[in-house]
């Protein structure tokens, strides 16, 4: 404690009055020291509540919303006999079978391929070294580019000027920054080969609805760049691009823009034709096949991070306290180094929630969800039918998942399974399956603990439980600090005044010695 009169330290009595003031208001700070321990025990408990808000959130959010996936259950195996023409891949809603795929023709841009030019993209257009390419007047070009499957007739078109100043390299950026009037992106790429001495313009989108159209392009001038400069054949200055044409399972297909579509929830991918050289058509054979083992690795990654934060709450209320071990005060910190500090408060924090309600009921919760049985229409309606459950009482409810009985559960009735975890219904007449019951247990208790300490990232003093607690800690804190800091000023005053008091008594002694002849 501070205080701001003028003290006298024993002058006159030969006390150490700091001292004697300092033991008197250690006894007077004990009362403020309590509250001190207390409110950091308040505030561990409310970092600790929230960390369990954190993580409790974080399993909500990722691996209970990844077990509701159909994707983790409808796990397949795609093969296709000729992969370099077609592939594919699987969703959550594809279809096992055989399917027979034919690429007759590939979707493609509209483009244009000039004829060779050599052109050095280091020199300008208008330099002589270009030779019969050379351009030797400033010219433009129109463009009109139509991209849109909906409205075929709709096109943009966009102007570009041409100089004698620039590059090839120029011109190429300049078609490939291009923008109609409304600042909209023509969507083409240019690109000028040094190697292939080729000038090529395509549309990026592919289609039967893409067109790339320079026919407006009359004058001698942009007549003789397009030819002469970029070697396009001017005979013919509009390209269109075409759809893809497929057959599959015999059933032609001449609308697809794309060299990609879904079919049966089939994701396909086209690479190339599948026509031989006598223009016969090769179908691919494309496999799709359930794959239990991926679903096994789902279900049992599921049953471990289930297990680990089972555990985690066992644990939190489990954990020993070390009443001994109270949260040190600053004075002893000073005292202590950070390895000890560090040592101690491990101990001062154990047993923080021990016992908890909320962290019990979440846990006793859980472990009823997961031995639920669940009203999906199969014999698999719980999780021990498909061999999965605990071994012993003495596990608190730690899982075992028997792999043999899980897959005959799986090849036997895959469907059952999937319902058995992420059914949705209702949890009161049982439809309700594992993982939507164990998502109610969990934002139940998330709720009850953002009541308790609030979240993470906010003030610790909100008006959670525990923030009005440590709110209120902390009036008290500095009303007694103040209080103290009266009583040890008042402490020194008293001694100050002691002091004066020795000194008058001291100084009338003298007096009255000397009057009787003591210095005689």
């Amino acid at each position: 404690m501070n205080s701001s009169i003028t003290r006298l330290t024993g002058f006159a009595s030969g006390l150490d009055t700091d001292s004697i003031v300092k033991k008197l208001m250690n006894a007077e700070s004990i009362p403020l020291n309590k509250l001190k321990q207390n409110q950091q025990k308040q505030t561990w408990l409310s970092d600790a509540y929230r960390q369990w808000n954190t993580d409790l959130l974080a399993f909500r959010s990722n691996t209970l919303f990844n077990m509701n996936l159909s994707k983790t259950y409808n796990t397949f195996t795609v093969t296709s006999s000729q992969e370099n023409s077609v592939s594919a891949s699987t969703s959550g809603s594809s279809l096992a079978g055989t399917y027979s795929v034919a690429v007759k023709q590939l979707a493609s841009s509209a483009a244009f391929t000039g004829s060779k030019v050599p052109l050095d993209p280091t020199k300008t257009l208008g330099n002589t070294v270009q030779g019969s390419a050379q351009l030797t007047a400033d010219t433009s070009i129109t463009m009109d580019v139509y991209n849109d499957p909906k409205n075929p007739s709709a096109f943009q078109s966009m102007t570009i000027d041409i100089k004698t100043t620039d590059t090839i390299n120029d011109v190429v950026s300049k078609i490939n920054n291009a923008k109609d009037s409304n600042g909209k992106s023509l969507s083409v790429q240019a690109f000028y080969d040094p190697t292939l001495q080729q000038f090529i313009l395509k549309t990026k989108e592919t289609g039967a609805a893409t067109k790339i159209d320079l026919s407006k392009n009359t004058s001698a001038a942009s007549q003789a760049f397009l030819s002469n400069t970029l070697g396009l054949d001017t005979t013919n200055l509009v390209a269109s691009g075409q759809n893809a044409n497929i057959i599959f399972n015999g059933n032609e297909i001449t609308n697809l823009a794309a060299n990609n579509t879904t079919i049966m929830g089939i994701n396909f991918t086209f690479k190339s034709t599948t026509v031989d050289a006598n223009g016969n058509v090769m179908p691919s054979t494309v496999t799709v096949s359930q794959n239990p083992d991926e679903v096994i690795k789902n279900i049992k990654d599921f049953v471990d991070k289930y297990n680990s934060l089972l555990e985690k709450l066992n644990n939190a209320v489990q954990e020993p306290i070390y009443r001994d071990y109270l949260p040190l005060l600053d004075e002893q910190r000073s005292e202590m180094s950070e390895k000890q500090i560090e040592m101690w408060e491990v101990k001062a924090k154990s047993g923080l929630l021990r016992s908890d309600s909320i962290l019990t009921d979440i846990a006793n919760k859980m472990r009823n969800a997961m031995t639920s049985i669940v009203d999906n229409g199969s014999p698999y309606y719980s999780l021990a039918s498909i061999g999965i459950s605990s071994k012993s009482y003495q596990d608190k409810g730690k899982l075992y998942v028997d792999e043999a009985k899980l897959r005959e559960a799986i090849q036997t009735d895959p469907n059952a399974v999937e319902k058995l975890f992420s059914q949705l219904g209702d949890t009161s007449k049982g439809t309700n399956g594992v993982i939507k019951q164990i998502s109610n247990v969990l934002q139940d208790g998330i709720k009850k603990l953002t009541n308790k300490a609030g979240y993470t990232g906010n003030s610790q003093y909100d008006q959670s439980v525990i923030g009005k607690i440590l709110s209120n800690m902390q009036t008290d804190i500095t009303r007694q600090t103040e209080k103290l800091s009266r009583k040890e000023s008042q402490y020194y005053r008293q001694f100050a005044s002691m002091e004066q008091a020795i000194s008058k008594f001291n100084s009338q002694s003298s007096w009255l010695y000397q009057q009787m002849g003591g210095g005689m």
